[in-house]
Order: C-alpha cells, then structure tokens, then sequence
C-alpha cells in the first residue's frame, strides 16, 4: 500500500484548506513544519513509524475537529486509512514503545496491533520475545483467538517469560495498569473538589472524608510509578523509597497529596476556599492533563519543558571525561535525576532532559542506573559495595548499627 501520491503537486490545495478554515500565520507556520516531515519521512523502521504518528496526533491539536485528514490528503498527499492507522499506532501502542521498537516490529504489523486489546497486545509482544518475530498473522491469530493457533502456540503469560524482554513486558503492564489507577483516583479527588466549591459554604470535614484516602492511596501509586529504592544512607538495613527531586512539579504533586492526606494539614476554613482553588485544582488539572504539554499553574511562559531522552550509555563509555553525567547518586544513593526521568519516560515512549548540578565525585563512581542494567549486561554492583560508597560519600563510619523496626 502507498502511503503518499504525488505529495509535492498539493501546496495550492493545502493554500485553498488553508485560508477556508481561517488558520494563523503561526499556526500555518507549524502545519507546514509538520508536513515537511511527513511528506519526507520513511516509514521503514519502528521507531520512525511511532514519530509519524506522533506528528499526526500533534497536527490535529492544531487543525480544527475534523480537518486532519482533509488536510493530510491535500497536503501530504497521505490518504485518510494511512492517517487512522498511524495515529492509532501512536495512540494505543506508545506505552508499548520502547519494548517494540527493541523487538524491531515492522510497521504494518503495528498498524496491525494497533487494534488489539491490551490483553492481546501484551500477547503479541510475548510471542515476539520467545520466537523472535511477529508477523500480521500471527497478530491476526491471537486476535481472533484461532483454536488451531492456541493449540500450537499456547498462549503466553507474560509474568512466566524470563529475560529483559519478559521484565519490560511486566513492566509494561505495571506503568499501563498503575497509571490509570493513579488518574482515576486524582480524577475522583477533582470530582468531589468541583462538587463541594459552587456550594456557598464548604464542609471541610465532610470533603476531608471523601478525598483524604484517596489521596494517601495516589501518593502511593505516584511513588511506586515514579520512584526508587535505596538503602537508608543512615541505617542501610533499612530500604526506603528515594525521593522525587526536590523542587520539581512532580514533587509537588506529591507534597500537595501528602497534605491532603490528614485533615490536620488542611488550611483553616476561611482560607480553605482559595486553597482549593488557587493550588488544589490547578495542580490536579497539570497532573491529570491529556494535553502534550500542559503548562504549570502559575507559570510565567506557556513554554513547557522539553521531552528528550538523552542516549543511553554502554559500560565502555562510563569513563568518557566528555560524557555529562550525575555522580551525586553515589553520595545519595540515589539515582541521578537524569536517569530518573529518563526511566519514566521511556516508559511512555518519550524521551526527557534535565539540567543537573555537578558534583565532586567523579564519572566512574557513577552507579548504572536501572535503564541502563535492563538495556545491557555488565558489571553488576554488590549491595556491599554500594553501602560502602554510601557511607564513605556521607562521611559515616563503618560501625555496628541496630536497625530500628521499620518498613521498607
């Protein structure tokens, strides 16, 4: 199937779209960035077919409801099934991408998987891991739930799968599952927020007890999507989650939960009001945003920040004096934020940078983050000799300590 025709004969149709539907200079501007892309790009490997997709998605946030296909057509010379299919790609399989892309599943079996249910998907992907491809029929074949398959290839359970690949899928799983859990629970928190402020006099008790577990329950969730475990710096037979970074929107996020979590951290009742609505809203609102980028409240410039994942590191460019990176993991026991960030991105198929402060510890006392463990086997670090960083990088002496009865 030819995804274009003719593409560069439609730039006087795409000028007639355009001034029909009244566009912005700017946003004309940004149209035709996006075409040029489009109209360039190969759709030879995976990871160019999730980018196609993801300027389509970001090609209708643009375009009025309804146009995108009309406007790819005229445009890109795209035809409207090529659009569907790609967005879908995009749209249903982003959480899977990382995983794919590393299987080097073809387009058409993406357009194919796009789809499926998520039970299936996850299928799909355990039966690339074991056999080493995936085909449309064989997609075609755990969709349709054929007996003759079954019986030949028995359904995979992801959770019996051994190896990197049987580990991400299970992650997969997690971020799917946990992420929506965490949104509905924020989401319900807003609901019973936005019931309680028409009315002219709120209750505080009455809203504490509807939102006050529910929050403690998404602080949870937040921590076990978002965060890592580290061995207290102060007593390492004790294993506690590593906190976000501080001063970071996601943090807050957090903070704000946590206050919400106890009645007694609730402000007093002629302040309550505004705290609802100057903090609690407008934060719940940037959390649970479906928007690419969704501006913090408050914020000065509507520019968010980037999404970029920097490339990962192999074991032989750990000593690289060129290569940036965060050594102030040793003395924390903390992974760096960098690998932090870029964990949870990757999750969803997208990338993230941050700026990080330097520190006086060196590149090659850098400890290999998670990502960097899954992606490539190398020398693995002992929690001996982990501990023993921890404790010489925060000044504490090797001694006896009795553990005090605590949960990890």
């Amino acid at each position: 199937m030819t995804k274009t025709t003719n593409a560069f004969a439609l730039p006087s149709a795409a000028r007639t779209f355009y001034e029909a539907n009244s566009l912005a200079e700017d946003v004309k501007t940004q149209l035709e960035e996006t075409a040029m892309f489009l109209i360039s790009v190969s759709r030879r490997s995976t990871e160019e077919t999730f980018k196609l997709g993801e300027h389509l998605e970001r090609a209708a946030g643009l375009l009025p409801e309804g146009t995108l296909e009309k406007w790819a057509v005229e445009r890109c010379g795209y035809t409207a099934r090529h659009v569907r299919t790609q967005r879908a790609v995009f749209r249903n399989l982003r959480r899977y991408k990382d995983i794919l892309v590393e299987l080097a599943v073809g387009p058409t079996v993406l357009g194919k998987l796009s789809a499926a249910e998520p039970k299936q998907i996850e299928q799909a992907i355990g039966f690339a891991a074991q056999n080493g491809k995936l085909r449309v029929q064989d997609v075609a074949a755990i969709m349709a739930g054929s007996k003759n398959e079954t019986e030949a290839r028995p359904q995979v359970n992801l959770y019996d799968v051994g190896g990197i690949d049987g580990l991400k899928a299970i992650i997969a799983i997690k971020v799917r599952d946990g992420l929506k859990s965490l949104i509905g629970h924020l989401e319900e928190i807003r609901a019973h927020i936005d019931e309680a402020l028409p009315k002219k006099n709120i209750v505080k008790k009455s809203l504490a007890d509807k939102t006050h577990l529910t929050a403690r329950l998404a602080r949870r969730e937040l921590e076990s999507l978002a965060q890592f475990v580290m061995p207290n710096p102060h007593c390492t037979s004790v294993v506690w989650n590593s906190p976000l970074p501080p001063k970071t929107r996601w943090s807050e996020v957090g903070d704000l939960l946590y206050k919400m979590g106890s009645i007694e951290s609730w402000p007093e009742k002629e302040k309550l009001r505004t705290w609802l609505e100057t903090e609690v809203v407008p934060v719940l609102e940037w959390a649970t945003s479906k928007n690419i980028a969704p501006t913090w409240p408050g914020a000065e410039t509507s520019e968010a920040p980037s999404v970029i994942v920097p490339a990962e590191v192999g074991p032989d460019e750990r000593g690289d004096p060129n290569v940036t990176r965060n050594p102030d993991a040793v003395a924390t026991g903390v992974p760096s934020v960098e690998e932090r960030m870029g964990a949870i991105a990757a999750a969803f198929g997208a990338t993230a940078t941050i700026e990080a402060p330097k520190s006086k510890f060196t590149p090659e006392d850098d400890i290999p983050s998670v990502a960097e463990a899954l992606a490539k086997p190398g020398k693995h670090m002992m929690r001996p000799e982990i501990v023993g960083r921890i404790k010489s990088g925060s000044g504490i002496a090797t001694k006896s300590v009795t553990p005090p009865n605590a949960a990890a």
